[in-house]
């Protein structure tokens, strides 16, 4: 994330510190920054599940999983919402058998073996500029592994987590589910079905032209290589139930940890205005909070060369190979509350529900915000008078101001590959968000209020744009 002034926030030992120069201006701007930084973590996060809309694009794949924690406070309600959590919007649901991780507190003791599997998950593909987490830093972003649990993990620091998720996800061959759920029939047989429908090509062009081994069918399996399956992720989450008053005294104390160590007087200040801000913010009760780690599915060329000339169609080599494996991309909090106050007709288990739900789809709008890899396409609609909306909002983190660059999707007719050409820039304009995390239009009705639209509309020059276009968010 940028600062006013350029400057990047920087991860020091799970936190946060900032990297300024002592100029005194620079450092007002600073705390100015920061504090709004931190107040934007400090909102209640909800979401609304939409009416289907017919939006013919291609999205990335995702699969959720989550690591059931010794002891873990709540852990029979938490993971029973999880099981019935509905797909983030914006996904297509690759979700595998297995989804849950339970673990012991032998778990949690590392070997070299698992440093060495991170630092083989960190590694980047040739050619990839996307950012990766090297071993031995610390980028699950603030106020990680907080929380009133008693399980020995709460003392193994965000890296290592990492290391551990990592670990169980090579050994029970993830990457290789996933490849599994492409192209793997349920009777066991290769088909290329999933990839007709999720990459919208014709019913029999691509069995076609992929038997006839031509350019133009080998071009469209590089195709679907390139946006469809390299862009399969795995989100593994570990959820906490916290208190409004543990949860503040944990942030408190990372954020102070942090302003130590960048050894700034003002930032002290800015983050003492923050922690104000943050008591101002956060309702009573209790908070479901999620820690979310972000995996990538490895498909270069040369994995999706070897899989269609030494392995389709061949299911005993497929079996026996160790080709495929997943890249770490790095980590996100976020919370929810649970609004015992307000929906008084529910149950605690029926709250916790709502907010793991809400602290889940936070968590995924986070991790789409910080890395590009992960960052979604949504449909533009442009109306003939002018007005230009999509089926956003709060639920993916939409604010007032954000920047969308606008893209055409164009296929090559010979090749039948799709490519991308940036249009232009539209914004978020501010008079008008929609509203749609979970359960919100519930919440605001029984405050005698109800929302007028169901959509966020943006700024821009509309004569430039027309619907279907798609919109992807940029910092």
């Amino acid at each position: 994330m940028l600062l006013q002034d350029g400057k990047k926030l920087l991860s020091c030992n799970n936190y946060f510190c900032v990297k300024t120069k002592t100029d005194y201006m620079q450092n007002l701007k600073l705390i100015f920054a920061l504090t709004l930084f931190c107040a934007s973590f400090f909102t209640d996060v909800f979401a609304q599940k939409k009416e289907n809309i017919s939006e013919d694009y291609r999205r990335s794949s995702l699969c959720v999983m989550l690591v059931e924690e010794p002891r873990m406070p709540m852990a029979d309600t938490i993971k029973d919402a999880f099981v019935t959590l509905p797909m983030p919007d914006k996904y297509n649901d690759h979700n595998i058998g297995e989804r849950i991780i339970n673990s012991a507190d032998a778990m949690f003791v590392l070997t070299e073996r698992d440093k060495e599997l991170f630092e083989e998950a960190c590694r980047p593909d040739e050619g990839d500029t996307t950012m990766v987490v090297p071993s031995g830093k610390k980028m699950s972003g603030l106020f990680f592994g907080t929380g009133n649990t008693t399980s020995s993990s709460s003392a193994v620091s965000a890296d290592d987590f990492a290391k551990v998720i990592n670990r169980y996800l090579v050994d029970n061959k993830v990457a290789k589910q996933l490849v599994d759920g492409w192209f793997i029939s349920d009777d066991s047989l290769f088909t290329m079905e999933k990839v007709k429908e999720r990459g919208l090509y014709a019913a029999t062009v691509l069995d076609v032209e992929t038997a006839k081994k031509s350019a133009r069918g080998m071009a469209m399996l590089e195709d679907a290589g390139e946006e469809l399956i390299s862009n399969t992720f795995v989100v593994v989450s570990r959820y906490n139930y916290i208190s409004k008053d543990e949860l503040v005294e944990s942030i408190s104390t990372a954020m102070r940890a942090a302003a130590s160590a960048a050894n700034n007087a003002y930032v002290n200040l800015g983050v003492n205005a923050a922690i104000l801000a943050l008591k101002a913010s956060l309702g009573a009760g209790y908070y479901v909070k999620s820690t979310s780690y972000l995996f990538k599915l490895r498909w270069t060329p040369e994995i999706s060369h070897l899989f269609y000339s030494d392995l389709w169609d061949n299911m005993e080599a497929y079996e026996k190979s160790d080709m495929f494996s997943l890249r770490y991309v790095g980590s996100e909090t976020a919370w929810a509350n649970v609004k015992e106050g307000i929906f008084t007709d529910k149950t605690t288990s029926e709250l916790i529900r709502i907010a793991t739900i809400n602290s889940t789809d936070a968590v995924v709008a986070k991790l789409a915000k910080r890395y590009d890899v992960f960052k979604t396409k949504t449909p533009l609609v442009v109306t003939e008078d002018g007005e230009m909306y999509a089926y956003i909002g709060t639920k993916e983190g939409v604010e007032g101001g954000d920047k969308f660059e606008v893209l055409e999707r164009v296929e090559d007719p010979e090749s039948g590959k799709t490519h991308y050409f940036r249009r232009g820039v539209v914004k978020v304009d501010n008079s008008q968000i929609w509203d749609n995390r979970y359960a919100a239009d519930e919440e605001l009705k029984l405050k005698g209020k109800e929302q007028e639209f169901k959509y966020t509309k943006f700024k821009g020059q509309a004569n430039k744009y027309y619907s279907g276009m798609l919109l992807r968010q940029i910092k």
